[in-house]
């Protein structure tokens, strides 16, 4: 599997980033953006007894896949960690996803760079032509 790594710029050596603090140049860190679908874990039922057919029916009902969209945080062979936000001293909180739960993962492209494409085989405006008014 891919080796552990922080979304960050390329061409740094695994040993350097093992020195480096995960907090050197945060605010110029620029994370992938992500796409990730994942099953997720589901329990059902507290302390107290349950309805045997209420239990029977969930133990057999599939388990939730559910969809991520986020700022690739760090990813090592067991597990990939996403965050929705970024600011120049802050972020969001992590969500941390075990690989084995993940079903697709996809990097995605800034738009800028789909639409300067995109532009490229066509002959649209960029949109930075268009007229507002």
């Amino acid at each position: 599997m891919a080796d552990a790594r922080r979304s960050a710029p390329e061409g740094r050596s695994r040993e350097r980033d093992r020195d480096r603090s995960p907090l050197e140049n945060f605010s110029e860190i620029e994370w992938e953006m992500v796409s990730i679908h994942w099953v997720d874990a589901e329990s059902e039922g507290g302390p107290g007894w349950q309805d045997p057919e209420e239990m029977l029916e969930f133990a057999r009902r599939p388990l939730p896949v559910m969809h991520t969209v986020g700022l690739l945080v760090y990813e090592d062979e067991d597990m990939v960690s996403v965050t929705d936000s970024k600011g120049p001293d802050d972020m969001g909180g992590v969500t941390k996803i075990p690989r084995v739960w993940i079903r697709q993962f996809v990097r995605l492209a800034p738009a800028e760079d789909r639409l300067d494409r995109e532009h490229e085989a066509s002959d649209r405006l960029p949109l930075d032509r268009l007229d507002a008014g």
